[in-house]
């Protein structure tokens, strides 16, 4: 630890932050550093492994230097206690900030997660709009403020990621930080009636005006954000290239349509390891049975009822297929005690018994259904021996999985990937099997025409889809990200 502040602190307090953290990267005076914002980051020392995001950050940061800001994990009784600690660690410092519990869930799964999750999502009639949770949003915001300006350099540039800071940028601004701010967004951006929904969108759009760029994942996210930026205080806006310029609130933001990737090599690297015990038996048990397999949250926008449902429908038209294939959709529980998770659990877990109850046999069973993590490593190679990859949200910004379910194929005999067009990775990746989730028996026929499909056909999507994804590889990411950032600092 090289310095521990509390949140009430100013003055001094501010200026001696902002000397330790340039201390311990000196040589970074020059060009300024990276400072980058997330509700959580991925410490070297850390017993889980980072997913892609946390390791692209931090590969940036002990590229350039600089410091990652986010929660400690540390839940304190008032904003009194709480503590803003800055730990070394190789190049990076970590500023780790502790919230007040009562705050802190308003913020995460009040506001951030129960309001701008669904609506961001398409889904405002699933919007739970509880009495002080915007406050919690706007308290921890101001936290992640205080935090960042006691540590920020007028040449140094912030980088925050997602929709936990939504207004992040304006209250930097309300600082006096004149350093260059920029917002990546993971999720989608709705329409502008979607937003309007929300009752502080007012107040958020002119917040998200402090930011100097913000990236997201697709050209339809870019187009409706800058729509609906320009709408909410009658502005103007430019298209810019690939992107857009809103002249709004007296303000002026650029936004750009800049998709994530995935460490292709990385995870190349671990399906070149031997597979886990786990994969070796389940592949034992196939006996040469046709392997399909989803990868998703237990969330409402994963569009798994629908799935389930075409796979229902695929068995149902010829009922000997029950012995051919097995489909494997492993969906963790997330959020558990929302109610609308809890509704789309029972509906998942109703459709899962009925194929169940119609189809296995006392030798066969077409589904496995699990509700728990499942490693890393184990994931991987099961995609990797699948003949098919069902990836079906109802909306999506991205959805990494699908990216990585073609990266770990087999070139010469590869799987055939089935992607739902309302996911972000649709945009790019035209040569999947393309379904409206919402279509079941589309989805049934694209099951049946994806275990039908000839070798030939399968190699010259996967090539097609693997020049999507190198493209995109999540360092290339990061570097455009950067790139779009001094652009912006200019």
């Amino acid at each position: 630890m090289v310095g521990t502040w509390t949140l009430g602190e100013v003055g001094s307090a501010r200026d001696t932050a902002r000397e330790t953290a340039r201390a311990i990267t000196p040589r970074l005076e020059l060009e300024g550093r990276l400072i980058a914002v997330s509700n959580r980051v991925a410490r070297p020392s850390a017993t889980t492994s980072p997913g892609g995001l946390a390791q692209a950050l931090g590969d940036a940061l002990h590229v350039r230097g600089g410091t990652w800001i986010g929660w400690s994990g540390n839940l304190v009784a008032d904003a009194a206690s709480a503590e803003f600690d800055l730990l070394a660690e190789g190049e990076i410092v970590y500023g780790l900030l502790d919230l007040p519990a009562e705050d802190f869930q308003g913020f995460y799964e009040g506001y951030a997660n129960g309001v701008l999750w669904p609506v961001f999502h398409g889904r405002p009639d699933l919007s739970v709009h509880e009495a002080g949770d915007y406050a919690a949003y706007q308290a921890v915001n101001r936290a992640f403020a205080d935090a960042i300006a006691r540590v920020a350099g007028r040449d140094d540039t912030i980088w925050v990621h997602d929709y936990h800071f939504l207004p992040l940028g304006g209250l930097l601004r309300e600082r006096g930080i004149p350093s260059c701010v920029g917002l990546f967004l993971h999720i989608p951006f709705p329409h502008t009636g979607v937003f309007r929904t929300i009752p502080e969108a007012e107040a958020i759009a002119r917040a998200m005006m402090g930011y100097d760029t913000i990236g997201v994942q697709t050209t339809r996210d870019a187009r409706n954000l800058a729509e609906t930026l320009a709408a909410m205080g009658e502005g103007t806006l430019l298209r810019r290239g690939e992107g857009y310029e809103v002249f709004v609130f007296g303000e002026h933001v650029r936004i750009m349509p800049l998709p994530i990737g995935i460490d292709v090599a990385g995870l190349r690297d671990v399906v070149s390891a031997p597979p886990p015990a786990a994969v070796s038996s389940f592949c034992r048990t196939l006996g040469g049975r046709r392997s399909l397999i989803g990868i998703d949250r237990l969330d409402y926008s994963k569009g798994l009822p629908q799935k389930l449902q075409g796979f229902y429908r695929y068995l149902q038209t010829d009922p000997r297929r029950a012995d051919k294939v097995v489909m494997t959709q492993i969906a963790p529980i997330s959020r558990g005690t929302v109610p609308a998770y809890e509704k789309t659990r029972r509906e998942v877990e109703a459709i899962a018994g009925g194929i169940a109850g119609e189809f296995t046999s006392l030798t066969h069973n077409p589904l496995n259904f699990l509700t728990r993590a499942v490693d890393r490593a184990t994931v991987a190679h099961l995609m990797a021996r699948a003949d098919v990859g069902l990836v079906t949200p109802i909306a999506d910004g991205m959805n990494l999985v699908a990216k990585e379910f073609v990266a770990v194929q087999d070139p010469a005999d590869p799987g055939v990937l089935i992607l739902s067009e309302f996911a972000g990775a649709a945009e790019a990746m035209t040569s999947a099997l393309l379904v409206n989730p919402h279509d079941i028996e589309a989805v049934a026929a694209a099951i049946e025409t994806a275990l039908a499909m000839p070798r030939e056909q399968r190699r010259e999507r996967h090539f097609s889809l693997m020049e999507v994804i190198h493209d995109t590889d999540i360092s290339r990411w990061t570097e455009r990200c950067l790139t779009e950032l001094a652009t912006a600092a200019d």
